[in-house]
């Protein structure tokens, strides 16, 4: 069920009496994590749509694991991953310490979400437990963890992520990342990861776009939105 005219007014209402009244000595920083096709990226445009439309200063970097990721590390795994997790640290440091004053940075894909990778890696023993640990261990140190002020863990199951893939495509080809196989695997990275380590954060929120849930990308984007707009006024998680 979509939110209704009324509920999005009051919702953009809020979000703009906050930011007239904000005293946040930062932006806050918020995390999208989940697998691929799960709903992730099309509600980071329309949560990003909806501040930015309200004059809210909006850091946003563009996802580094499948975009800005060096093309010659994609056949070494851990390297590959140490790329991406490094790349969004350096967007939560800029956010934190840079010159412009955000007040909201969005990262598709960070600190959770490098764990989970680096958990899935674990599983596949392409990473040892000890490089593992120590790697997480890096990851979860609390000076920049302590900065990233919510975590949205988005949650499908692997056959709606590939119907969503191969909607409108002329093949339906299996990929690296996107098969059953690869995407159950990846799933239960998330959830030992969620398990192991969501205390360690602010706070964190489970977005579950199955079908069975009954929630459609406005709707999604429209709950994410409200708990951010929580969060800037200062209500309880």
């Amino acid at each position: 069920m979509n939110p209704t005219s009324e509920e999005l007014q009051e919702l953009k209402e809020k979000a703009s009496e906050t930011l007239k009244s904000q005293s946040r000595c930062r932006p806050l920083f918020v995390e999208f994590a989940g697998t691929p096709k799960s709903g992730k990226s099309t509600c980071i445009d329309t949560v990003e749509h909806f501040f930015r439309r309200l004059d809210y200063k909006v850091l946003a970097p563009t996802e580094g694991a499948s975009k800005r990721t060096p093309y010659f590390l994609k056949d070494d795994l851990v390297s590959f991953n140490i790329w991406s997790a490094t790349y969004a640290l350096t967007h939560i440091l800029e956010g934190r310490y840079g010159s412009d004053e955000y007040n909201l940075v969005i990262m598709d894909r960070g600190i959770f979400d490098a764990l989970a990778w680096f958990e899935l890696l674990r599983l596949k023993d392409d990473i040892d437990e000890h490089e593992c640990s120590a790697i997480q261990s890096f990851l979860l140190i609390e000076r920049w963890r302590n900065l990233v002020d919510i975590i949205f863990l988005f949650n499908t199951e692997p056959e709606t992520s590939l119907e969503r893939e191969n909607l409108n495509k002329l093949i339906e080809e299996p990929g690296r990342a996107m098969n059953p196989e690869f995407l159950r695997e990846l799933n239960l990275a998330y959830e030992k990861t969620q398990k192991n380590h969501a205390n360690q954060f602010n706070r964190f929120e489970v977005i579950d776009t199955r079908p069975a849930s009954n929630t459609n990308p406005q709707l999604g984007a429209y709950k994410v939105a409200k708990v951010i707009v929580g969060e800037l006024a200062g209500e309880p998680g």
